[in-house]
């Protein structure tokens, strides 16, 4: 690949892959917000995810509504963090930061996609602090 103009069209071409797989991927995840929108506290999962937060108590540290309290906001985190950052997060925790690790809690860990989901709709508001289930 010395050749200059061959190097541009390569790199054009890895731009275009880049755009068409964001592409594909942003409506793939809004149909998957979107089967719930509206009504979360409709969807089994959600409400279990709800119930999963309270009874471990992850509001004792991040606030009653997870918005950030002597812990950063839970909500932010899956706003602006991937899935697989967000659960390696919960599950292997951070001690140095003071977030305890819960792979070997099996509330959070068999459910941790449901809680995922949960913050998601906090985050981009599909699912609001009330009414509660």
């Amino acid at each position: 690949m010395d050749n200059p103009n061959s190097a541009r069209l390569l790199s054009r071409r890895c731009a275009v892959v880049v755009v068409v797989m964001i592409a594909v991927a942003k409506p793939a995840q809004a149909d998957v917000n979107a089967e719930h929108a509206g009504r979360p506290w409709t969807d089994d999962a959600i409400v279990r995810a709800w119930r999963i937060l309270r009874a471990v108590d992850c509001a004792r540290c991040h606030g009653k509504d997870y918005d950030g309290l002597a812990a950063p906001s839970i909500v932010d985190y899956a706003r602006t963090q991937s899935r697989e950052m967000f659960v390696r997060m919960v599950l292997d925790g951070d001690l140095s930061r003071g977030m305890p690790a819960y792979r070997d809690n099996s509330l959070i860990a068999d459910h941790i996609d449901d809680i995922y989901r949960y913050f998601l709709g906090r985050a981009d508001g599909t699912i609001r602090t009330d009414p509660r289930p």
